[in-house]
């Protein structure tokens, strides 16, 4: 099975020329970060990404309106990156309506627990959009089953116990609990949290079944030219695909 690919950028003005991007330069999914005010799981990078976006008038409505405008341009599956607060604040059936309408593939949800989740997808149930799941290195081995056992879409496997972009190393158990979510899984597990060089990735893919790529993609958007980012993104793709 090819690595998996997965690109994360900040739903700011530009996102939908940034998604663009990721999907020519070869992403095999797009996590698209709804900007929110009081993110538990982001670093600074992101935060900082995220209050721009919500100054530049970024909301969800705005988002969703977009995505609907170029869904049929956009052929690599994209997903929500989001709390579960902004999908309550905008109502809950409506989010679930517009979102599936935008082609969304799915949605991770870092602050909505397994149980909650579980109800939520029953929402979801008429729709094609998907709950992916996020598993934290500080899971016990009965929640990590719990929660492969049900998982659809892919896994995402936080690398660490810290937020994204935080410098710190790997977790020392990382290789034996991507081999454990795997014994119980039908679906791809990637890595995400940290992951920034090709040596990261290579070290990464070694073990799992892709990565996921956030704070350093969004650094690079930012602050590099654009054929800079498209050769970064080439490396990291070209290290995935290597043998």
């Amino acid at each position: 099975m090819s690595k998996l690919f997965i690109p994360y950028i900040m739903a700011n003005k530009d996102f939908i020329g940034n998604v663009k991007l990721m999907d020519k330069y070869g992403a095999n999914y797009i996590e698209i970060g709804l900007p929110f005010s009081d993110p538990v799981a982001d670093g600074p990078t992101i935060m900082k990404a995220g209050q721009e976006a919500i100054k530049q008038g970024m909301n969800v409505n705005k988002i969703i309106d977009e995505l609907i405008e170029h869904k049929n341009d956009i052929h690599t599956p994209y997903l929500f990156m989001t709390y579960y607060n902004l999908i309550d604040a905008y109502g809950v059936e409506r989010f679930i309506e517009r979102i599936d309408e935008a082609n969304v593939y799915g949605l991770i949800i870092p602050d909505l627990p397994f149980e909650l989740g579980q109800r939520f997808k029953e929402k979801l149930a008429k729709t094609n959009v998907k709950l992916i799941p996020l598993i934290a290195m500080t899971s016990s081995d009965e929640r990590i089953k719990q929660i492969a056992e049900h998982a659809e879409g892919f896994i995402y496997t936080v690398t660490m116990n810290a937020t994204t972009g935080d410098g710190r190393g790997f977790h020392e158990s990382l290789k034996d609990k991507i081999k454990f979510i795997q014994q119980h899984s039908q679906v791809p597990v990637v890595c995400g949290f940290g992951i920034k060089t090709e040596e990261h990735v290579k070290e990464i893919k070694s073990f799992s079944d892709g990565v996921v790529i956030g704070s350093e993609i969004v650094k690079r958007l930012e602050q590099d030219p654009t054929t800079d980012t498209i050769e970064y993104i080439k490396s990291i793709r070209n290290a995935l695909d290597e043998k």
